[in-house]
C-alpha cells in the first residue's frame, strides 16, 4: 500500500505576493482531480518554525490527502521569516495578506489554471507552532475563517515560560556572531533548512544556530519583536464573542512550547461564548503530527478531530 508521503497529489505553485527584498513569495495549493458539485471550500496551513525556521514543505502531507477527501482545497504559502523582518512586519503580516489573496485572487487563478473552482468565502485556517498564531490572529478579521485549528500553537506571547532560557540547548556552545550574524546578510527569507540534521542541532548553518542561541538565552520571542509590542502579535489579544469556532490541539510533553497555554485559549474562548474544543494528547511532545503515517493510532485520535472539525464549519 502507497503511503501518503509516495502519493503524487495534483496542485499548482502561484505567486501569491512580491516582495521588494524576498522576490516572488509562492504558495503551493493543492486540489483533488476528482469531481465534485460546486465551488470547494479552502483549507489554508501555516507551517510551524518559530517564526524563523522552516518552510511549507513541512506539513505533513497525509493532512493535506485528508482535506481533500473531505472536498477542500488546500494552500500551504511560504511566508517571509524573522529576523530579517519583524514578526510583526513579517509572518502576521503575511498571514493576512495571504488570507486575502485566498478570498480575492485565488478562485480566478486555480479556474484559469486547472478548471477547479474554489470558494473563497469558505476558507478555514490551521497552523502548527508559530503558525498557530498566525491562523488564530485571522479570527479577529471582519471577516475571519469559517474555523479555526490550532495545533500547539505559540500564544500569549508574554507568558513567562517562553521567555526562560531553554534547557535542551544549555550545553551548546555560544557560536560567534559572525557566524550567527550571516542571518541578515543577502535577500529577504522565506525558506529555510532545517534546525535539526541527523537528531542534532544544525550549527552550521547561521539561521539555525542564530535561533538556536536566542533559544538558549531565552530571547526566542523577546528578539522578534524589537518594538515590544506584544499585543499586535499575540493573536489571543483579539479574542471576542465574534470569534470563530476554535479547534486546539497540545501535547502534555511540549516542551517548546506548554500544553497550558491551549489550556487557557480555549477557556477564554469559551467564557465568551465561542465554538471550541480541545483535546490534550498525553506524553506527545511538540510537532508530533508532522512524523506519524495515516495509519498509526496517534493520526485516528489526534490528527482527525480537527480535520474533522473543519469540514463541519464549511
Amino acid at each position: 500500500m502507497a503511503t501518503s508521503e509516495s502519493i503524487t497529489i495534483p496542485s499548482q505553485t502561484f505567486v501569491w505576493k512580491h516582495d521588494p527584498s524576498a522576490g516572488d513569495i509562492p504558495a503551493q495549493v493543492y486540489y483533488s482531480s476528482k469531481d465534485q458539485p460546486g465551488p470547494r471550500p479552502i483549507a489554508l496551513m501555516f507551517h510551524a518554525g518559530g517564526f524563523v525556521m522552516g518552510s511549507a514543505a513541512m506539513i505533513a502531507k497525509n493532512q493535506i490527502i485528508n482535506l481533500l477527501r473531505m472536498g477542500f482545497v488546500v494552500v500551504t504559502p511560504e511566508y517571509r521569516l524573522c529576523p530579517q523582518v519583524s514578526m510583526y512586519d513579517g509572518p502576521m503580516q503575511d498571514a493576512k495578506g495571504v488570507y486575502a489573496w485566498c478570498q480575492d485572487k485565488l478562485p480566478t487563478l486555480l479556474k484559469d489554471a486547472t478548471g477547479i473552482e474554489a470558494d473563497g468565502q469558505r476558507i478555514v485556517a490551521w497552523g502548527h507552532s508559530a503558525g498557530g498564531n498566525m491562523a488564530l490572529s485571522l479570527g479577529s478579521l471582519p471577516n475571519p475563517p469559517k474555523a479555526i485549528v490550532d495545533f500547539y500553537g505559540v500564544k500569549y506571547l508574554r507568558d513567562f515560560k517562553l521567555h526562560q532560557p531553554f534547557a535542551g540547548f544549555a550545553q551548546i556552545p555560544e557560536m560567534p556572531e559572525e557566524h550567527t550574524n550571516k542571518i541578515f546578510e543577502g535577500s529577504q527569507a522565506f525558506q529555510s533548512s532545517s534546525m535539526f540534521v541527523d537528531g542534532k542541532p544544525n550549527l552550521k548553518d547561521a539561521r539555525s544556530a542564530w535561533f538556536i542561541m536566542q533559544m538558549k538565552k531565552g530571547a526566542s520571542i523577546s528578539s522578534l519583536i524589537p518594538d515590544d509590542d506584544y499585543d499586535r502579535v499575540d493573536a489571543t489579544t483579539g479574542f471576542s464573542k465574534a470569534f470563530p469556532p476554535t479547534f486546539f490541539l497540545h501535547g502534555t510533553a511540549d516542551v517548546f512550547v506548554d500544553h497550558k497555554l491551549a489550556i487557557k485559549a480555549h477557556r477564554e474562548l469559551k467564557n465568551l461564548g465561542v465554538e471550541t474544543e480541545l483535546l490534550l494528547g498525553e506524553g506527545l511532545a511538540h510537532v508530533f503530527d508532522l512524523s506519524i503515517t495515516y495509519q498509526d493510532p496517534l493520526f485516528t485520535k489526534y490528527v482527525m478531530p480537527g480535520l474533522e472539525f473543519l469540514r463541519k464549519h464549511v
